[in-house]
């Protein structure tokens, strides 16, 4: 095992055995305490501690670092445990210091820094260079849905298009199995470690996707699956799409979180029409309502993600030393999210929300569907 897998490792074994969360993480990386992930290894942990005054951190951040130091041996222990466990079931690591890295978790806020993956790593790279199309629904959809599922994914996988579901029973499961069964790629994100079967009815397909899909979680090997990690998985699928398909979905549906967090990322979301009389779909009806897009035909998907790969290539440089000409420049390119346009710039939260408010109230911009657009080229 590389030296770069085992600080991934490490990084892991901080953030998920001691108080070391992505709030934490946040109050690192802004305050220049932390660079990359091998800054949060236990020697990292050790120069933190020890240049802390150095840093405006915050006290739980303080009372975190100083809870991981007095933890460093039994960390390195929990490390060689997840080691072991990799090993064992064929688990990799990839960490935002890989090119391989989702590229368009770079531009989104709350992403995790590594994460763990079996089968074809290959695809992360497709998923860059053809795009993705995350397809989600409830776990006991009506034959309609499950039809409109299967055509969908048999199209879009024509045009090599990675399709990213979340391994449920139902949509999930008829999205990647669809995908696998006419040499597609798909991507499942596990709500638990991505060496346990979850549920366990899709053990077939699981095994199936371990060999000719992608297997990804962000939980180390070995975590049982737990309330709290669903909407944590949604946010991830959401987040590696280029755009959400919403194919059945009740009112009080885990689904509707993964299109809460597209939209909130400047995802394009599409909700196929449903059965008005029908409870199991009224939560979709609900999204077109508050403006999703009616999904029609597959055309308009493809197109919208080749719209999408295409600016991946199309990022200008930043030559203005003026904020707002900046930000402009880069809106006359394509639409952007927030998270989209701090990421490029590498100007804070803050600085960037005010001089879009700026631009919004003078009446050059606006926000639509999540991204901010010109109103006047």
């Amino acid at each position: 095992m590389s030296d770069k897998m085992m600080t991934d490792l490490e990084y892991t074994a901080i953030r998920f055995n001691t108080k070391i969360n992505s709030k934490v993480i946040s109050d690192l990386y802004s305050n220049g305490a932390v660079s990359s992930i091998k800054d949060l290894t236990t020697q990292g942990i050790e120069k933190i501690r020890r240049d802390i005054g150095e840093f405006d951190l915050q006290q739980r951040t303080k009372d975190a670092v100083e809870n991981a130091f007095k933890s460093r041996d039994r960390i390195l222990e929990i490390a060689s445990e997840y080691k072991t466990a990799c090993d064992i079931n064929g688990i990799y690591t990839v960490s935002e210091d890989d090119d391989d890295y989702p590229y368009l978790w770079r531009y989104i806020s709350g992403m995790p820094k590594v994460i763990f993956a079996r089968g074809r790593r290959d695809i992360l790279d497709i998923c860059h260079k053809k795009g993705a199309c995350s397809i989600v629904g409830t776990r006991k959809p009506g034959r309609y849905a499950l039809y409109a599922t299967e055509e969908f994914t048999k199209e879009l996988i024509k045009e090599e298009i990675v399709i990213v579901s979340g391994m449920a029973l139902g949509i999930d499961r008829k999205a990647h199995e669809t995908a696998i069964a006419n040499g597609g790629s798909t991507v499942a994100f596990m709500p638990c470690g991505a060496d346990i079967i979850y549920p366990y009815q899709n053990k077939d397909i699981y095994e199936r996707v371990t060999t000719d899909g992608l297997i990804i979680s962000e939980m180390p090997p070995g975590k049982e699956v737990i309330k709290q990690y669903f909407p944590a998985r949604n946010r991830l699928i959401a987040g590696l799409g280029d755009v959400t398909l919403i194919m059945e979905a009740g009112l009080y549906s885990g689904t509707l979180h993964t299109a809460s967090f597209a939209a909130n990322q400047g995802k394009d979301v599409f909700v196929l029409p449903n059965n008005i009389y029908s409870d199991n779909c009224h939560g979709g009806l609900l999204l077109l309502r508050d403006g999703a897009e009616v999904l029609l035909d597959a055309a308009t998907v493809i197109d919208r993600i080749r719209d999408n790969v295409m600016y991946r290539y199309d990022v200008p440089e930043d030559k203005s030393d003026d904020p707002k000409s900046r930000i402009k420049d880069l809106l006359a390119i394509r639409p952007m999210s927030l998270d989209e346009i701090v990421a490029i710039t590498g100007d804070a939260y803050e600085h960037i929300t005010k001089v879009l408010t700026d631009l919004e109230l003078q009446g050059l911009t606006e926000l639509k569907r999540g991204k901010y657009i010109l109103t006047i080229r």
